[in-house]
C-alpha cells in the first residue's frame, strides 16, 4: 500500500470513529455566530452524547481601526479577532462559509486532526479549491480532541489581514475545571497597514533583496496603539485608540487561553504581580508549571491559570515583541514606528479608570527567539512514544535564490508550489500515484503492507538549517 508525505501533511488511512462518537443529535440550528473578546467565555455545557453545533460565517471586509489607523480588514461577521467558536469533545462542527469578499477564500482549523475529513481541512491547493465569491462553502468536521485552537483564511495573505478566530473544545473531563472560576481568551497579533496583497507583490518580485515586510504595530486581543505621527498624510489615524482590558474579581482565579496569531513576531507575555501557571500547551494538557513571563511564538497556544489576589487596583498586561525579526534597510517597511512593548489592562472590578502603574517582571533575554524551556513541560497525561516506526523522513528546510533572484523557502532543495486549480488530495483521489506528482508537490512516498500497517507511525525530522525561527505544524492527517 502506498503512502504520501507531501511538504508538512499526512495522508494516511485511519480508522472509523468510535460509536459513540457517532451517537450525536441531527436535530441542530445556525447561529450567525457573534463573541466579546473582553467578556469571560461561558463554556459549553456537557452533554449525554456529542451534538451538532452549526456557525454561519459571512466573509466582509469592513474598514477598522485595530490599532487607530483606519484601513480595509477582512473580517468574519465584521469582527476582528473573528468571532470565538465553541465545541465539545466529539461534537460535530459545521461551519457555513459565505464568502463576500470580492476575492477568493478558505478556512483552515489551525490544529484540528481532520480524522477522516481532511477535505475539509481548508489549505488552498493542497486539500481543497478556494471558495469563490459569493459562493457559500461548508465545513463538516468531528472533532476528537480538546483544547485551545484557532482558525483563519489559507489564501494569500488574508489572514495577516484580519480573517482569524479563537477555536475552543471543551472536555467535561479536563482534570483543570475546578482549579478557575472564570476563563478569558486573548489572541496576540502583529499588524500592518498595507493590505498583503500588495506587500506581497513587492516581496515576491524579483528584484526584491530584503527581509519579511516589518509590522506597523502590535495587538492584544484585537487592539493596539499606533503613533500616528508616523501614518501617511490624509489617513485615518487616532494615537489614543483603546487598549486591550480585561476585568477580573478579586479573590477569583483566571483561566486564560492565549493564541499568538501572528504572521511574523514572537512575544513574550506577562501581567504585572501575576505569575501565570502553564496548564495546556497546543491543545496538550501539561503538569502545572509557574512562570513570571511566557515566550509564544507564531500559532502557538498557552493556557495559563492566575489567582487574582492583588490589590484592587489597574495591572498591566505586557506583551513584548522580540528583536527576532531579520532587518536591513532593503526590507519592506524596515523604517516601521512599531512599539515593541505592546500593552494591555488587568483591571480589577472597582478599581478607578487610571493608567497602571504596576512593574514588570524582568525580560529574561534567554527567551529571546526560544521556547519555554521543553524540560518544564510534560504531559498531564502519560503518552507513549510509537515504537512501531515504519519509515523516516527528514525536511531539511533551508532559504535558497531562484533563477530570477527572487528569493525562496526550500524543503530539502525544493520549493512547494501549490497547484491552485488541482489540490494535491485530488490528484491523489484521481489516481495520480506518488511518483508522478511532481518535484514541486514535495513528495515523499514509502511502502507499507498489511502486515505492520496497523498502529504504524512515520517519524519526521524538521531540521531548521536558516538563521529564523520558524513553527511547522501537521496540515491535515487521514
Amino acid at each position: 500500500m502506498n503512502f504520501v508525505l507531501i511538504f508538512t501533511f499526512l495522508v494516511l488511512i485511519s480508522s472509523s470513529n468510535s460509536a459513540w462518537l457517532d451517537r450525536r443529535s441531527e436535530s441542530y440550528e445556525c447561529i450567525n455566530v457573534a463573541s466579546d473578546i473582553f467578556k469571560p467565555l461561558e463554556p459549553l455545557s456537557p452533554t449525554d452524547s456529542p451534538v451538532t453545533r452549526c456557525y454561519n460565517l459571512e466573509l466582509v471586509l469592513k474598514d477598522l481601526a485595530p490599532d487607530g489607523f483606519t484601513r480595509p480588514v477582512w473580517t468574519a461577521n465584521g469582527q476582528y479577532p473573528g468571532p470565538i467558536l465553541q465545541a465539545n469533545y466529539g461534537d460535530r462542527m459545521i461551519v457555513n462559509v459565505f464568502n463576500k469578499f470580492g476575492d477568493p477564500a478558505t478556512i483552515h482549523w489551525h490544529g484540528m486532526f481532520q480524522k477522516n475529513t481532511n477535505y475539509y481541512d481548508g489549505p488552498e491547493g493542497i486539500t481543497q479549491c478556494a471558495i469563490p465569491n459569493n459562493v457559500t462553502f461548508t465545513y463538516n468536521f468531528t472533532i476528537e480532541q480538546d483544547g485551545t485552537y484557532w482558525y483563519h483564511s489559507h489564501h494569500l495573505g488574508q489572514m495577516i489581514d484580519g480573517l482569524k478566530g479563537p477555536l475552543i473544545v471543551y472536555n467535561p473531563k479536563d482534570p483543570y475545571l475546578g482549579k478557575y472560576d472564570f476563563e478569558y481568551v486573548m489572541t496576540l497579533s502583529d499588524w500592518y497597514h498595507t493590505p498583503t496583497s500588495i506587500l506581497l507583490q513587492t516581496f515576491n518580485s524579483d528584484s526584491y533583496r530584503g527581509f519579511a515586510p516589518v509590522p506597523d504595530s502590535g495587538e492584544i486581543s484585537g487592539l493596539g496603539q499606533y503613533d500616528c505621527k508616523a501614518a501617511p498624510k490624509n489617513s485615518t489615524c487616532n494615537s489614543n485608540n483603546k487598549i486591550a482590558t480585561y476585568v477580573v474579581k478579586k479573590g477569583k482565579k483566571y483561566r486564560f487561553r492565549i493564541i499568538n496569531t501572528s504572521a511574523l513576531v514572537h512575544y513574550i507575555i506577562s501581567i504585572d504581580n501575576h505569575p501565570l501557571t502553564i496548564i495546556e500547551v497546543d491543545g496538550t494538557l501539561v503538569k502545572p508549571v509557574t512562570l513570571n513571563t511566557i515566550p509564544i511564538n507564531v500559532a502557538q497556544r498557552y493556557s495559563v491559570i492566575f489567582d487574582a489576589n492583588q490589590e484592587i487596583d489597574n495591572y498591566q498586561i505586557r506583551a513584548h515583541i522580540t528583536n527576532c525579526v531579520p532587518i536591513d534597510n532593503k526590507t519592506i517597511n524596515f523604517d516601521s514606528a512599531i512599539n515593541y512593548d505592546v500593552t494591555g489592562i488587568l483591571k480589577y472590578d472597582g478599581a478607578k479608570d487610571k493608567p497602571p502603574t504596576s512593574n514588570p517582571y524582568h525580560l529574561n533575554t534567554s527567551e529571546e527567539c526560544s521556547d519555554v524551556n521543553p524540560n518544564f513541560l510534560k504531559p498531564y497525561f502519560e503518552q507513549k512514544v510509537p515504537q512501531n516506526v515504519i519509515s523516516t523522513f527528514k525536511a531539511l528546510v533551508n532559504f535558497g535564490t531562484a533563477v530570477s533572484g527572487r528569493g525562496i523557502a526550500l524543503i530539502n532543495n525544493s520549493s512547494f508550489v501549490p497547484s491552485d486549480n488541482y489540490p494535491t488530495l485530488q490528484k491523489i483521489v484521481d489516481g495520480i500515484k506518488p511518483d508522478e506528482l511532481s518535484i514541486n508537490d514535495n513528495p515523499f512516498t514509502y511502502e507499507c503492507d498489511s502486515g505492520n500497517c496497523e498502529n504504524a507511525a512515520v517519524e519526521i525530522f524538521i531540521i531548521n538549517n536558516t538563521t529564523d525561527s520558524h513553527p511547522f505544524h501537521v496540515v491535515f492527517v487521514n
